[in-house]
């Protein structure tokens, strides 16, 4: 179920107001996600930011992550929700607005 999920986001991956919805319409029907939490922006986006100099190294296999890095460091958010769903082939990291109304990206990767 996951892994239908993780494809689901990331063909919509580009309309975020499609994103939203999906998600809002997901949660309230089961728990998707396996990890959730809210942090500063400041200190994801800190993180994240320095994990994009590893993917000169490692190579781009985080489709995107430099989008996610650049409109949290553009938001008026003060916290951010990270949200994980774990699937058996991909997985999927959504930020966004900790009630879900505003999403700043995902990251997608190969598990």
């Amino acid at each position: 179920m996951n892994d239908s999920m993780v494809n689901d986001l990331f063909e919509i991956k580009n309309d975020l107001n499609q994103v939203v919805d999906y998600v809002k319409n997901m949660k309230d029907k089961k728990n998707i996600f396996n990890t959730s939490f809210v942090e500063t922006r400041q200190h994801l986006y800190d993180i994240y930011n320095d994990r994009l100099g590893m993917s000169f190294y490692l190579g781009n296999h985080f489709e995107g992550h430099r989008e996610v890095v650049e409109r949290m460091r553009n938001s008026d958010l003060e916290n951010v929700r990270l949200s994980l769903i774990d699937g058996e082939k991909k997985s999927c990291s959504i930020f966004s607005s900790e009630d879900y109304s505003i999403i700043l990206g995902m990251i997608f990767y190969d598990n």
